[in-house]
Formats: C-alpha cells, sequence, structure tokens
C-alpha cells in the first residue's frame, strides 16, 4: 500500500516537471518570436522620413555607459512591449539600420540602451553621434537564443562587413578587432582621432550578472547611396 502511494506521489511529482519544464519552453519561444517581430516592425517602417524625424526628436537626449542600469529582459517585459506595438502607443522610432550579413545580424537602431529600444534591436551610446563620423558606438543585448538582437556578434571574425544605414546612405565598415573587455571599460565608445569607426557592444554570455563585455570594431571604407 505505501508503495503504490509513493509510485502515486512520485507520478503527480514528474507530470508537474513535465507541464512546468513544457510552460517554460512555451514562454520562452513566444518571447523569441515576439523579440524578432518587434525588431522586424520597426524595420519594416522606416523611411527617409521617419528617420528624420526620430533624429531631430532625440536632438541631446543619451543614455550612460552602464549596463548595471539595464534591465534584462523577461517574457512580461517583452509581452507588454509588443502590447504597446499592437495598439499603437509605443513611441519608439529607429533612427537607423544595422547589418552585419556574416552572422545575420540586421537590426533597428534606437536612441538610448532602455529595454523599449534594446527589445526592437540595437541602441546608441553617446548623444548625437553620426553614423560616417567619429565612433558610432551601438550596444544591444546578448540572448540564450544566439540568432536573437547582439547575441550573433559572437560569431563576427575580423574582415567582415559591418553596415549602418541611415536611409539616405550605406555605411560600410570592416571590422579590425574583436575584445572582451570589463564592463567599466567605457574608453571604447571615445573618438579616435583620424578615424571613422562603429563599435558594437554586448554581454560576452547570456548569465546573470555578466561582468565581460564583448566589443566588436570596424573601420569605415565606404559609403553609397544604395538602401540595405
Amino acid at each position: 500500500m505505501a508503495r503504490r502511494r509513493h509510485f502515486k506521489l512520485k507520478s503527480f511529482w514528474l507530470v508537474v516537471m513535465f507541464l512546468v519544464g513544457s510552460g517554460l519552453v512555451l514562454i520562452g519561444l513566444t518571447q523569441n518570436f515576439s523579440v524578432t517581430r518587434l525588431g522586424t516592425a520597426a524595420t519594416e517602417k522606416m523611411t527617409t522620413a521617419s528617420v528624420q524625424r526620430a533624429t531631430a526628436a532625440a536632438q541631446g537626449r543619451t543614455d550612460p555607459f552602464n549596463f548595471s542600469k539595464t534591465a534584462q529582459l523577461t517574457p512580461l517585459a517583452v509581452a507588454g512591449y509588443s502590447l504597446q506595438e499592437l495598439t499603437g502607443t509605443s513611441n519608439y522610432g529607429a533612427v537607423g539600420q544595422l547589418r552585419v550579413p556574416a552572422v545575420g545580424l540586421d537590426l533597428p537602431i534606437g536612441i538610448g540602451v532602455s529595454n523599449a529600444v534594446l527589445v526592437r534591436g540595437a541602441g546608441t551610446l553617446k548623444a548625437d553621434q553620426r553614423m560616417g563620423q567619429g565612433n558610432y558606438a551601438l550596444a544591444g543585448h546578448y540572448m540564450t537564443t544566439k540568432r536573437l538582437l547582439f547575441s550573433p556578434l559572437k560569431g563576427v571574425r575580423q574582415g567582415d562587413s559591418i553596415y549602418l544605414s541611415d536611409q539616405r546612405r550605406v555605411y560600410r565598415y570592416q571590422v579590425t578587432q574583436i575584445q572582451v573587455v570589463d564592463r567599466h571599460k567605457v574608453d571604447v565608445i571615445d573618438d579616435v582621432p583620424g578615424k571613422k569607426l562603429v563599435t558594437l557592444i554586448t554581454c560576452n554570455s547570456a548569465k546573470r550578472g555578466e561582468s565581460q563585455r564583448l566589443v566588436v570594431r570596424g573601420e569605415l571604407k565606404s559609403v553609397s547611396n544604395e538602401k540595405l
């Protein structure tokens, strides 16, 4: 009798664990889909006029280079941003597009590093930075799903091309440096005299409290009037 009760209890907990596990998988898949859709929608809505409006509205705005103040994405937060998008209450405006074809990265660029920006793609790290000038610095989330947001940067190699677009011109950079630095090394976003750079920054892993940052830097090679 006792053995039967033990068997039933064990079976019950196995069912509970299966349901919890299945729920977590479903939540993860839903979050991944929503993040992808938010970024795709922002890119599809981009026009020359919309980028100009968003850029003008963002004049003087920036966020400090401090990832400790940037919360990790959660399914609940992602759902909230998706709801804003569906109801037309989102005030997000892309100021450009970032592409790294070698690793399949294609994201909108927003102003600052709030999660409303980073849930969709890349965020600017300095006020009023301009493509093709100085050191154009962008940050993005590293996710457990390797194809989302800035996670593909792990696969970037020297010589790969990085493209920025403001819907008027396309700026092609070539990767010249890949390094892992401490999160407090903020000088990686500083301008370098005589050079036109792009710097992409993300966490070095998806673990909570990650203290290191992956930094991918490229130098400007060409500017064209074509669209991405």
